[in-house]
Order: structure tokens, then sequence, then C-alpha cells
């Protein structure tokens, strides 16, 4: 089973019900699309990919773009090559974005038509000329010329610099180490490869908190488990609306995807600049849209501010039904008390993960009684 198998057999069953809200938060209406549409925008992209993309070994194509109305379809349509996506941030630094790729050896890179020029300026040293335009999905395909010989000179140049950024201060430049090949410990006793093709999902890079940051290939088969069961967890159905609230680059990201497309449920999506925006973000989130789960790091909710928290993400009728915090520390109990309003009945819990592990290792539920005014430890 891969993530793309899921959401075929959840479209199978809810083909006419909203998937996808894509909300700019300004004066016009959001658009939406339905899980016919994302299919089919889907598999045009796929057909694309198979005419155009002739990969050597396994299949790993580059996504660089904002996110969008169609988003959920680009990545499916590489999925179903099959293929792994590999997202890249355009509002990221160039050479963290640049190691990333040749590291990778990233052959093929889908680039969001109004992103080109950026992209271009910004890895003009690393792109061929020549370059194929997926009609009406918004994407131009670049085809990344570069042997593997002069990938792995420049990629070592590049991180002769990130280095350098890192030492003095630019945690953001230091993001980029992996290994060159993985392999998993069979029950057999022997070892297979995890990059082969057909078995692998995404391609991220770690944060580098915990050591030295490196690239990570996540196979179907270790992302499912994970979507599945905080699926049962947090009772997913498919009248509940999931906020993407993660960039790709994150991946929670994964999973806030994936649990409400393989449920038959909507997935909302904002342009990035308005999750900095604490008052038109909960606006759309809470009363206009009714979002019911919500995962997202302690820093997204406190951005919000404690009005905005107890008057509307906690107050006593939010349409949010589940709250799961992860990537960071967990807010401490005060403060947890003077957010959530007495009648408030949202499900709250704690998340833990590494992306090595394919997002969440662990899930907590805080238990009710905790919140009360009288509760001691």
């Amino acid at each position: 089973m891969t993530l793309h198998d899921m959401v075929a057999q959840a479209a199978s069953l809810h083909s006419g019900r909203k998937a996808v809200w894509f909300d700019e938060c300004n004066d016009g209406p959001p658009t939406f699309y339905t899980y016919a549409t994302v299919i089919k925008h889907a598999t045009e992209l796929t057909a694309f990919l198979q005419k155009y993309c002739d990969p050597q070994g396994r299949c790993e194509i580059g996504l660089y773009c904002c996110p969008g109305i169609n988003l959920p379809s680009w990545i499916l349509g590489i999925l179903q090559v099959p293929a792994a996506y590999c997202p890249i941030d355009p509002d990221a630094p160039p050479l963290l974005s640049a190691y990333f790729m040749r590291k990778s050896n990233l052959q093929y890179i889908l680039v969001e038509n109004d992103k080109i020029k950026q992209f271009q300026t910004a890895h003009i040293d690393w792109l061929s000329h020549s370059s194929s335009t997926v009609e009406h999905i918004g994407l131009t395909l670049f085809h990344m010329s570069r042997s593997s010989t002069d990938v792995n000179l420049q990629a070592d140049n590049v991180k002769s610099k990130l280095e350098a950024f890192k030492v003095m201060g630019n945690s953001q430049l230091g993001n980029t180490v992996c290994p060159e090949h993985l392999k998993l410990k069979t029950s057999e006793g022997g070892y297979r490869d995890v990059g082969q093709r057909c078995s692998l999902a995404y391609v991220l890079h770690t944060s580098g908190t915990t050591g030295t940051p490196k690239v990570v290939r996540v196979p179907h088969t270790c992302i499912v488990p994970n979507i599945q069961h905080l699926k049962s967890i947090f009772e997913i159905t498919q009248d509940d609306v999931l906020f993407l609230a993660s960039p790709l680059t994150f991946d929670p990201s994964v999973v806030e995807l994936f649990i409400a497309l393989t449920s038959g449920a909507s997935i909302l999506i904002v342009p990035n600049a308005v999750k900095m925006m604490p008052v038109e973000l909960s606006t759309a989130l809470f009363n206009h849209h009714h979002v019911t789960v919500l995962q997202a790091t302690p820093t997204l909710l406190r951005r919000f501010g404690a009005h905005i928290i107890k008057s509307t993400v906690l107050s006593a009728n939010t349409s949010l039904r589940v709250l799961a915090l992860g990537g960071e520390a967990f807010p401490v109990l005060n403060l947890w008390k003077s957010w959530k309003h007495k009648e408030n009945k949202t499900s709250i819990f704690n998340l833990y993960g590494i992306t090595e592990v394919s997002s969440w290792a662990t899930c907590y539920r805080i238990p009710e009684e905790v919140f009360s005014a009288d509760f001691r430890w």
C-alpha cells in the first residue's frame, strides 16, 4: 500500500466531495477542487512525467513551488509515476537548496511557472537549456544535465560555503548533509536498498538540531503506518477539515496532507504570508472554513496571541476538535490554563518525532482533568 493508493481509494468513494481549499484571505472567494479534480490533474502530470522522465535507477523528482490549489495534485502526480517527491522551498537560501539538489543528485525538477525566473536566477550554473512545459498544470520540468562527478564536486564546494555560514551563526544554512546510500536490515539478516525504484515516497533534509544534518529518503512502507495510526488516534472522518500548517520541507506536512486526502476529508491551504498574520489566519481557519484538526508547532499557536487563542482557537464553541502540537517543546500547563476556555472540548495532543522515523514517533493525549483550575501535580 502506498500513499497514492490510499488517496485513490478515498477518491473513488468521495469523488464529488471537496478535497482541497485554497484561500488567499483577500477580497476574493476561496477556490476548491473535488477529489475527482485532484485525481484528474494528478493523472495528467503523471502521464507527462512518464513521457519525459527517463530515470536511471530510483526516481526522485524535485518540486520547487509555493502552497496553492494545485499542490496536492502535483505531489500525487509525482508519486504515481512512481517517483518520490523532493520539496524545494523557493523562500529558502539558494545555497541550502543548491546543496540539497546536488547532494541528492536530482535529475528532474518541476518548477512552478510563476517561480521559473527565481529558480533560474538562483541556480543558473546547474541548469540545462532544455525544458518542457506541462500544459494546463502550471509547471515546467527542468532536466538537470550535470554528471554525477560534477554534482559531487559542486556539492562539496557548496557544502564548504554552507559550513562557513554556519560558523558565522546562520543556522538556516546548515541543514544539508546526506548519506549516499541507504540500506534497511531485513528479518532474514540481509539488507535491502530502501532507495530502490518505486519504494520511496519523499526525500527531505533534517534540521540539523541534533547533529550533522542529512538527507532522509522515506519509503511508503514507513510513512503509511504513521498516517493510518494517526487517523485512528484522531478519529478522522470525511467531515473533517485539516489545515496545511507545515511547509513541504518539514515532514509533518506529509501527515497533514495525507491524513486528510486518504479519509475523504478536506485540506485547507493558505499562502505562506498569511501564516504570519494571526487575525487573518484565525478568521480563515475558524470562521470561514471551520477547521476541525490542527497539527502545528507551538510557535504557530503562540503567534495567534493569548486573546485569539482563548476567544477563537480554544473557545467554548470552536470548530477545532483536535489540536496536536509537535516539533518543539510543549507549552507549560499554566499557559494552557490561561488559553483554554473552561467549556472548551478540544482534544490536546503532544507529538514527538524526527524525520528519520517518518515524522511522529510518540503521541500523547493530555488528560482533560489536567486543564482544570484546581489540578495539582
